[in-house]
């Protein structure tokens, strides 16, 4: 079975800095699962839980979506430490606390049920397990933009969603994620200490918080292993910069036909003005006057 992309959930086959962003946060949930109990919340394609069965003592991944588990257990269900569970993340038919870590990106702004998605994850996680979410920050997804996504049924501000982690699990640590020329995630709790994003003038630069990545636990010493940083993920070819490269070159060479075009046309509308002034025909020197005016 062949998944198609509709807009609600990622797959690998897209383009642009999708990928970078998706890929990212699996890559950042991959340092912490070596030798762990892995429970992939809304897995979709499944690309994300079999990254992570490659380090992983098993991972388990959840959708609602029977299409998408029954496509991602013909494409990765091969390897023995991983598997796919259709249902709800709302009620997920798996014993208590029975996952070192849980992680679950882009999938709260798809549901209402956000409590009891909370209280599922923290019924399924095994003491000292990590939680790692991800959310869209609807300040700058979509009240800055005005875009509207038609798969998201409640997005969170970033009040929102520390109010709702801060119910179910006491110790965060927050990160900040957003697209750039690379998929761009660095720390919120304090400067990574050898990382930096300046401005020209040499001031900080971190743009504003696309998407919010939260590493969550019960206990403090878990979210040890958690350090301020700063990473990038892109693709071996760089291929949105390149991309933005190409598309650059040809609206400047664009800009420039539209200018000699524009130039023509005033010439031409010049020339009609003088063929229909009489008094300019029968004048050579105000005639001059206007070629020399309008360049002709």
């Amino acid at each position: 079975m062949t998944l198609s992309f509709t807009g609600e959930r990622f797959l690998p086959s897209c383009e642009g800095e999708m990928i970078y962003e998706h890929w990212h946060r699996y890559l950042f949930a991959r340092q912490y699962v070596a030798g762990k109990r892995v429970l992939d919340v809304a897995s979709g394609e499944g690309y994300g839980s079999a990254l992570m069965a490659g380090v992983a003592a098993s991972v388990t991944g959840v959708d609602i979506s029977a299409e998408a588990v029954e496509h991602a257990a013909a494409r990765y269900g091969s390897a023995p430490n991983l598997r796919y569970v259709c249902a709800s993340c709302a009620s997920i038919p798996l014993p208590d606390a029975s996952f070192d870590v849980i992680v679950s990106f882009e999938t709260i702004e798809h549901m209402t049920e956000h409590d009891a998605f909370m209280a599922e994850v923290a019924r399924l996680l095994a003491p000292g397990g990590l939680f790692i979410i991800s959310s869209p920050n609807r300040v700058e997804y979509s009240d800055r933009t005005g875009y509207r996504n038609e798969f998201h049924v409640k997005e969170l501000d970033g009040p929102e969603l520390r109010s709702l982690l801060d119910r179910h699990f006491p110790e965060q640590h927050w990160f900040a994620q957003r697209p750039c020329f690379q998929s761009m995630l660095w720390s919120l709790e304090g400067p990574a200490v050898t990382n930096q994003v300046l401005a020209v003038d040499g001031e900080s630069a971190y743009p504003a918080e696309l998407y919010f990545l939260v590493c969550c636990a019960r206990d403090a010493s878990v979210l040890d292993q958690i350090q301020p940083s700063l990473s990038l993920v892109t693709d071996r070819h760089h291929s949105v910069y390149a991309e933005w490269s190409r598309t650059y070159a040809e609206n400047r060479q664009l800009g420039a036909r539209v200018g000699e075009l524009e130039a023509a046309l005033s010439r031409h509308e010049a020339e009609r003005f003088v063929a229909s002034s009489h008094p300019a025909e029968g004048n050579p020197s105000l005639l001059a006057r206007i070629r020399k005016i309008f360049g002709f």
